[in-house]
């Protein structure tokens, strides 16, 4: 591998981390601002109606599901920085491989791990604001479904790129060692 394709592959792979790194603090910035709107709302909903449980059954699944989120962003999909130093692409190829591919299955299985919890929590929820019999909750419904819908979309062309990006990155990795 010449010096060139080296250090832009280098380039390449930090630029991926900087930008799952924003990502990761993104996301965390937003679950933690629907966090504090849903407490906001379940602190309400208990004072001002403790009898609707399902609406406080509803904003505590989302407070969970927005937990989960959190926790497996950070333990599951950080990258920390100092493994660019530590592991050097040019040098441990197959382990930033293993970073894209695992960084693809988690965007690719984001309808398990970040979408259903919500998608539940929030049907709980509005199956409490709205009449079921009236038919009222069908729009909100469908709303939920499209926006969820978009998200999964967006994830998993992220995932492929990230599998192309991949592919293409280390092409040249699998017929040469580079590790000492």
């Amino acid at each position: 591998m010449s010096n060139r394709q080296a250090k832009s592959l280098e380039e390449r792979v930090t630029e991926f981390v900087k930008c799952a790194q924003r990502r990761n603090i993104r996301e965390t910035v937003v679950a933690g601002a629907l966090i504090a709107v849903f407490a906001f709302i379940m602190a309400y909903d208990i004072y001002k109606q403790p009898e609707d449980t399902l609406s406080i059954i509803g904003i505590g699944v989302i407070i969970f599901a927005l937990l989960l989120n959190i926790t497996i962003i950070w333990w599951k999909l950080h990258i920390p920085k100092s493994e660019l130093s530590t592991f050097p692409p040019t040098q441990f190829p197959d382990n930033w491989k293993q970073h894209l591919t695992h960084q693809a299955r988690m965007l690719r299985l984001v309808w398990l791990w970040y979408l259903l919890p919500l998608f539940l929590g929030l049907v709980i929820y509005l199956l409490s604001v709205y009449d079921a019999s009236s038919g009222a909750i069908i729009i909100p419904l469908l709303i939920e479904v499209v926006v969820f819908t978009g998200i999964w979309r967006l994830n998993l062309k992220a995932a492929k790129q990230i599998e192309r990006d991949r592919n293409a990155w280390f092409a040249n990795a699998d017929s040469h060692s580079f590790a000492p």
